[in-house]
């Protein structure tokens, strides 16, 4: 089919010897490289690869709350049972990342340019998984369920309750910090009192990251220790939580979540394609993927918002 490039930088000839082959090695490595810098939810959740099909279903096995029996002897042991489930996460439709490189424009430049679209490519992808992520996380938080699923009443706890942190009412970044580190422990609190399973993260934004390290709390020592400090301007846990940042939430939007919230399928990994293009006088390059992203568990995510 007839595309129009919208812009191109081409691959050049040195000595009748086509140096394509090498230029596209170092595309591909590079995006990747820029996909696993930039990707900040990938892997904080569960990840099952698919070689074919167009869903994955996620078993989920209920609790044991049957009350304990007292054996009679002689009498048959009653057996009771354990509510079992499924989540089925099916495949989005195929993203890509694309650019056209025209041999005859790149030849003229003086300067490289492959590494840098490159990057972005990677980066672009990266984003696009992010806010995936982000918007499932948002629908767990809701209660809300995939299609497909078969919910068999597995005791699985029920969504959490969302938290306000009122920072407007703080006069300063280091009293809003406290706020939300308070926050933080109340969170935790909610996941410890429903037995929430699996390792536990939390996601803000730059905002309200720099409000925490300025915490009362956390800035005691002036200098780095194991936890971080000024210095750095960094703080590595918090209530025993990995804090991480993106830029891809809500500036206000801060996530308390386990790695059982969320269920990311792969079909198609991150892969890129490069081809010359005789009519075109260009090479055309196409990094894409195709995943799934469903909820797994309601319960084990928390949404907490500031207020300014």
């Amino acid at each position: 089919m007839a595309f129009t490039p919208a812009q191109g930088i081409g691959t050049s000839r040195t000595n009748g010897v086509s140096n394509r082959d090498l230029a596209i090695k170092v595309f591909s490595g590079e995006v990747l490289t820029a996909f696993e810098v930039k990707n900040v939810f990938l892997p904080l959740v569960k990840t099952r690869t698919i070689p074919h099909g167009k869903s994955a279903s996620f078993a989920v096995i209920g609790k044991y709350d049957s009350a304990v029996s007292t054996h009679v002897p002689g009498n048959d042991v009653i057996p009771n049972l354990i509510n079992a489930g499924e989540r089925v996460i099916e495949i989005d439709n195929l993203k890509y990342a694309s650019v056209f490189v025209d041999r005859f424009e790149e030849a003229m430049q003086h300067y490289e340019t492959r590494s840098t679209y490159s990057s972005e490519m990677g980066r672009k992808l990266a984003v696009e998984v992010d806010k995936a992520i982000i918007a499932t996380l948002n629908s767990a938080a809701t209660g809300a369920a995939n299609t497909g699923d078969n919910n068999g009443d597995e005791g699985q706890p029920a969504a959490q309750s969302a938290i306000s942190i009122a920072t407007a009412g703080a006069s300063t970044n280091g009293g809003k910090g406290d706020l939300i580190l308070a926050s933080l422990f109340n969170a935790q609190t909610a996941f410890d009192e429903d037995d929430i399973p699996g390792e536990r993260y939390v996601v803000m934004s730059p905002k309200n990251y720099n409000r925490l390290v300025q915490s009362g709390a956390i800035h005691k020592d002036m200098t780095s220790g194991s936890n971080g400090g000024l210095d750095t301007g960094k703080i590595n846990t918090v209530a025993g939580h990995k804090i991480t940042v993106s830029n891809n939430i809500d500036p206000e939007d801060i996530y308390m979540f386990t790695n059982e919230c969320i269920g990311v399928v792969k079909l198609l990994d991150v892969k890129t394609e490069a081809e010359y293009q005789i009519q075109k006088q260009g090479t055309l390059m196409v990094s894409s993927y195709a995943m799934g992203f469903g909820i797994l568990n309601n319960g084990c995510v928390i949404r907490m918002t500031t207020t300014d």
